[in-house]
């Protein structure tokens, strides 16, 4: 069997990161390693009060809790998350003149980062000019929006959960489905006075679509509520291996040619709201299998088995918004599967995710039609009917880093020269994932780390 060991996963180590800032005292991380967004979301935390030291494997970190310093000018070149948890911060001062600027090359990210403060803050602004932005934060906050699925975006939910904690304010509600809710569980390893809990039955997939097709109403919501909390508790803490490498090494043993043997992937995250692609691709006729599963450090992960399918076809599926949203990020590596499946597969689209995810989709469908695969695009999803045998071909990344390890996966499994342009991100998105996979689809490793 072949072993895998992956980077830490990028979303909830940014998120540790934050936290260890507002605990006061020492945080270690255990069996470290640094990703790139990570790093830069360090460096500028640093201005917050946090510094950090590297011993061994160990990432130890000092906090300065609820009294950490805000920096007038604000990062703007960061992931997503990290600014809205960067901003939340910095929103319970709203006397300062916040801004943030920069050279022309710097255009764009300013741009982009104006359009995600007004979306998630209620801001003053003062000047806005192409290249500087001065706003003040006002005491108003965005409204608790939940989407067609009855459940709070987690970009959204993130942000004013951790407002609601700075401002020793109450907080509550309630959702239909839970995805991306690690943030929620680590504020609680680490003291935060959260009351997370599922009401209602709790059913796998196979018993949810019995019922459903009996006609029976489940009722089973998530519920959130918090309170005050005075102070955050010191803690050691694990961040699990990032789902998106471990799926496209799982896509990756599916359909290699030269893999043989089972692959082990140590340490995954394997929290439910998170593992949605694995449970599509089982029902696909994937196996896939948890060959342990711990509860630690406030959250699931576990080690995944995977075993090649040996000249078997997945068959297709269809796909519900639910299920999509569940899968996240990694859909892309569930369309790659559905290319080769046999059959069509549909794959829904929440409607409020379709504006943004109508160039995602088409960008998918440019590069994996010269496979040969029949590929359509819709308002609702995309529909895929797959081939037995796929071509390779010129594909383009467009600089996305989750396309570009599709494509990067598939050039091993399409007949003849495949070809990635703008795929230079992938490197530093994904440290040394691109070699693993190497080895892996040409059958070389017994154990990789």
């Amino acid at each position: 069997m072949t072993e895998f060991v992956l980077n830490p996963d990028s979303e909830m180590l940014e998120q540790c990161l934050v936290l260890s800032l507002l605990v006061k005292g020492r945080t270690t991380i255990e069996d470290f390693s640094w990703t790139k967004n990570a790093k830069n979301l360090v460096q500028v935390l640093q201005d917050y009060g946090l510094s950090y030291t590297e011993k061994g494997s160990q990432l130890i970190l000092e906090g300065v809790g609820f009294q950490y310093k805000i920096p007038p000018f604000l990062a703007y070149n960061l992931s997503e998350q990290a600014l809205i948890f960067l901003w939340t911060l910095a929103s319970k001062d709203f006397e300062t003149l916040f801004s943030f600027s920069g050279p022309e090359e710097d255009l764009e990210f300013i741009k982009a980062a104006t359009l995600l403060l007004k979306k998630y803050f209620v801001i003053q602004v003062h000047t806005e000019e192409s290249l500087l932005f001065r706003f003040t934060f006002l005491e108003s906050k965005p409204t608790l929006k939940k989407n067609t699925l009855g459940e709070v975006p987690f970009l959204l939910k993130n942000r004013l959960i951790l407002g609601a904690i700075l401002q020793k304010e109450s907080l509550e509600f309630q959702e239909k489905i839970s995805t991306k809710d690690s943030w929620t569980r680590m504020l609680i390893y680490f003291g935060a006075n959260i009351v997370f809990e599922n009401r209602g039955m709790e059913l796998d997939e196979l018993a949810r679509r019995m019922a459903k097709a009996r006609g029976i109403k489940l009722e089973r919501t998530w519920h959130t509520q918090i309170q005050e909390t005075l102070l955050l508790t010191t803690r050691d803490y694990f961040v699990p291996g990032d789902v998106t490498e471990c799926t496209a090494i799982v896509v990756a043993t599916l359909f290699s040619k030269a893999q043989k043997k089972s692959v082990k992937i140590k340490n995954v995250c394997i929290n439910p709201g998170r593992v949605g692609v694995f449970n599509a691709l089982r029902r696909m006729g994937a196996s896939i299998e948890i060959l342990s599963r711990r509860e630690r450090y406030g959250d699931l992960f576990g080690d995944i088995e995977v075993k090649p399918l040996q000249g078997k076809r997945l068959q297709a599926r269809r796909f519900s918004e639910e299920q999509m949203a569940s899968s996240g990020s990694e859909w892309p590596f569930l369309a790659l599967a559905a290319c080769f499946a046999e059959g069509e597969s549909i794959l829904r689209i929440p409607s409020e995710n379709q504006e943004v995810f109508k160039q995602e989709l088409e960008d998918f469908a440019i590069n994996f039609r010269k496979t040969g695969a029949e590929i359509g695009v819709y308002d609702y999803g995309i529909v895929l009917r797959g081939k037995e045998e796929l071509d390779g071909g010129d594909f383009e990344a467009f600089s996305k880093p989750v396309l570009g390890l599709t494509l990067f996966v598939f050039s091993f499994l399409g007949r003849g020269h495949s070809s990635i342009n703008n795929i230079e991100s992938l490197e530093t998105e994904f440290s040394g994932l691109t070699q693993k996979l190497k080895q892996l689809l040409k059958g070389e490793p017994d154990e990789v780390s």
